[in-house]
């Protein structure tokens, strides 16, 4: 039996995304991680989508995101469902040690992911 913790439900509001635009979800991020991630991709190309982890699942199934970063206190909440989640919808998790992750690393932990995904999504 299917849990509803298991079923995708659409995001309040949104409408279906077309596939071929890529997204990276972040999940439960201070404004200020938000918008370093937001320069770090406008660089690479995929649009940042903020969220919390009430809608992480269905905006991730909805959305079928590159990657879903989130901080390692966010992922103490329930690591093994996380790396579920991002298996079914073929997204790579990012775990930030914590916010304050420089930016050279920040930057290099979510190019690294985005071209896994990439690579991965081409097969």
């Amino acid at each position: 039996m299917t849990s509803t913790r298991d079923l995708p439900t659409r995001p309040a509001g949104r409408r279906r995304r077309p596939t071929t635009s890529p997204v990276v979800l972040l999940v439960s991020a201070s404004e200020a991680l938000t918008e370093r991630c937001r320069r770090i991709l406008f660089v690479e190309g995929p649009e940042l989508v903020d969220c919390d982890m009430v809608s992480l699942r269905g905006t991730a199934a909805w959305l079928m995101p590159l990657a879903i970063i989130m901080t390692e206190d966010v992922r103490t909440f329930d690591p093994e469902g996380f790396v579920e989640l991002s298996r079914r919808v073929g997204a790579e998790l990012v775990v930030l040690p914590s916010e304050d992750v420089p930016d050279p690393t920040l930057a290099a932990m979510i190019t690294t992911a985005l071209d896994i995904a990439q690579r991965a999504r081409a097969r």
